[in-house]
């Protein structure tokens, strides 16, 4: 299994971000549920901090206060790879389901 790396992240509109993969895959990660029923997650509830995300070290993670060990928000970059995936190739199959009923 190949690892791959965060190469960019950008905070979107409230609370979504962008996530760029290094070989150029990129998807919106809509962190509304996490940050709703999550207690780790409550500081996210201020959009000015939510907005200071970052990219960890060589791209091998992303999230909040990454400096700070023990109180850092992070995210894995395989668990964020497979669920932007997975919503790429359901926007995809949606897209061809739709086409293929107006063609019917």
């Amino acid at each position: 299994m190949t690892s791959h790396r965060i190469a960019f992240v950008e905070p979107l509109q409230y609370p979504t971000l962008r996530v760029t993969f290094d070989d150029g895959i990129a998807g919106i990660l809509d962190l509304s549920d996490s940050i709703a029923t999550g207690a780790i997650f409550a500081p996210l509830r201020d959009e000015a901090y939510f907005r200071t995300v970052a990219v960890g070290d060589h791209g091998r993670t992303f999230g909040w206060n990454l400096d700070a060990v023990g109180h850092e928000i992070d995210f894995c970059p395989d668990a964020t790879r497979i669920r932007i995936e997975t919503q790429i190739v359901e926007d995809l199959a949606s897209r061809y389901a739709s086409a293929h009923a107006a063609a019917a």
